[in-house]
Parts: structure tokens; C-alpha cells; sequence
């Protein structure tokens, strides 16, 4: 078996990060040391290993092949490293500290105002890091554990994701007044599908949703919103109409009437909120017990009349 003497965790985070940065003076200052200490550290790996994992051109560098194989495993290492910190704070204290929370755009502004002070009084001694991103962003940065859990309105990608349903958030319509229908009345399935709507941009998982539901086809020229907020000023405008969810129309009219909402009478049309996290995580029954405890929350009859207005 051949000695780890020589090879050392914190060479191999060197590695990464210069792959990474592509620069030593950059990963130098990440890293916290010097650029002749992070230079010297390299070569006495590269010499340990006996070959080398960079190529030096002038002020830049590139990863050899042999290095690419290197830094692969590297990964797999440091990866299952910084698990076995992450199971020792959890054997101790499982819930306390810094949790890594990622939610979509169309779901954060309006879902946690709602749900942070329980949290808060549940876990007082948790601090939630909050990153907001778009769907796939969330999805790699939680693979890459650069996240702990995130909010989805999608399915998990990852037979690696474990995942708590916390609650179905109904879709409404939202007219431009113009249109002539009365605030709150109900609309049919019929009419909207025959309706012109205007769209999310494509990072948003809710634009191929509503493309799926509307049965629409997908045109690049069409003019699209870039926010949740910026589609609905889009329909004060009378820009067209458009889908938005339950928890972003509860709230006071700030277009003075140029918007009218409105239920779907003849179907139940929206989309499943999950929380999903890595199965691998140490915390991974920790993860699920809070992700149940926030369905708990959404279940309550004051969260009820959020979705239902």
C-alpha cells in the first residue's frame, strides 16, 4: 500500500482552487497564503506524484491531461472531506449554525416573509444563508455543495436528491382592466389557453411550465418579463395577460385597478413546492424533519387563505 507521506488535504485544495482560478496569484489570496508558498507546495506535490498536474505558459496556466485525471479525483476526496466535517457538526449539533438555504425567484419574495419568523422560533439558534437563483443555478450549486437545500417548483434532477413536498401553489390569471373582467371573478381554462400571454424569460422554470400547460408555442421574438414583478406591469400595460402564482397576487393593488386577478374555475392548475436536499448529507433526517415542519407551517388555515384568495 503506498504512504500518504507527502499528500495532504490542504495540497489538494490548492490544486482545485489554481484549476479553478487559473491563476496562483489569485488562488494564492483565496487560499490565504503567499503565491511563492502556494508555487512551492505545487511543485513538491507535482515531484510527489511525479508528474505534472500544470502547465506553466508565461502568466497563465493550464491543467495537463494527467492533471485532469488528477483534479478529478482530488474532488472526490475533498468532497467526501468536507461530508466528514459536516457529520461531525452534525452529530453534535445538527440544526444550528449556518444553513445554506436556495429558493427561485418567483417563490422567494413572497414565500418567506410568510414562513421566517416560525423558523426563527423553531430553530433559534439556526442562521439561514439565503441565495436566490434560478432552477438549474440551484440544482449545480446544491450538487456542488455550495448549498444545503433549496425550494423548487420542479421535480429533483438527481436520484442523489431527497425531497419533502410542502405544499401545491395555484396559478391565477392576471388581465390587463381593459379586458373588462370583474376583479376576482373566475375564469375558465377555455379562455386563457385562447388568450395572449406573456412570458417569463427562459431561466425561469414557471415559463416552460406555463408553455407546457398553455400548450403554446415557444417564439424567441416574443417580448418576455424578467421578473414576476416586471410580468406584471407588463399586463398593466396591456401588454397581454399572464399566470402568476397564488403567494405573488396576495398583497395590495399597486396599479391602482390596471390589473385584475382572477381563480381558474374548472381545474386545479399550478405547481408542487418541494424542498430538496442532498441524500448524502449527513443531516439528510435533519433536512427532512425541517422541510416537514415548513409543510406544517404551509398547512396552517392562515397559510390556506394565501394560496386560496
Amino acid at each position: 500500500m503506498a504512504s500518504l507521506r507527502g499528500l495532504s488535504l490542504r495540497d489538494l485544495e490548492y490544486t482545485q482552487t489554481i484549476a479553478n482560478e487559473g491563476h496562483f496569484g489569485r488562488a494564492a489570496a483565496l487560499c490565504g497564503v503567499s503565491q511563492p508558498a502556494i508555487s512551492s507546495q505545487i511543485q513538491k506535490l507535482e515531484a510527489r506524484i511525479g508528474f505534472p498536474i500544470f502547465e506553466r505558459q508565461g502568466k497563465s496556466i493550464s491543467v495537463t491531461e494527467n492533471g485532469r485525471i488528477f483534479l478529478a479525483k482530488a474532488e472526490t476526496i475533498l468532497n467526501e472531506a468536507r461530508e466528514l466535517l459536516e457529520l461531525s457538526s452534525s452529530l453534535t449539533s445538527p440544526m444550528e449554525g449556518e444553513l445554506r438555504l436556495g429558493v427561485i425567484p418567483t417563490l422567494g419574495p413572497y414565500l418567506l416573509p410568510l414562513v421566517l419568523k416560525s423558523i426563527k422560533n423553531a430553530y433559534p439558534k439556526l442562521h439561514l444563508s439565503l441565495i436566490e437563483e434560478p432552477t438549474s443555478v440551484l440544482e449545480q450549486m446544491l450538487t456542488d455543495r455550495k448549498l444545503d437545500i433549496m425550494v423548487l417548483a420542479t421535480e429533483p434532477n438527481s436520484s442523489n436528491c431527497g425531497m419533502v413536498e410542502l405544499f401545491f401553489e395555484p396559478y391565477f390569471f392576471a388581465s390587463p382592466s381593459t379586458e373588462g373582467l370583474e376583479q376576482g371573478a373566475p375564469v375558465s381554462w377555455s379562455k386563457i389557453k385562447n388568450t395572449k400571454l406573456v412570458l417569463l424569460t427562459e431561466e425561469h422554470c414557471m415559463r416552460s411550465q406555463t408553455i407546457a400547460l398553455c400548450h403554446l408555442i415557444d417564439d424567441p421574438g416574443q417580448r418576455m418579463a424578467s421578473s414576476l414583478e416586471m410580468l406584471r406591469q407588463m399586463v398593466a400595460l396591456g401588454d397581454g395577460a399572464a399566470l402568476l402564482p397564488a403567494l405573488s397576487v396576495n398583497g395590495p393593488d399597486l396599479f391602482g385597478g390596471l390589473v385584475t386577478t382572477h381563480p381558474i374555475s374548472d381545474g386545479k392548475f399550478g405547481r408542487t413546492i418541494s424542498l430538496q436536499f442532498r441524500n448524502s448529507d449527513p443531516r439528510a433526517n435533519h433536512l427532512k424533519r425541517f422541510g416537514e415542519f415548513l409543510a406544517a407551517q404551509m398547512d396552517a388555515p392562515a397559510m390556506q387563505k394565501h394560496l386560496n384568495l
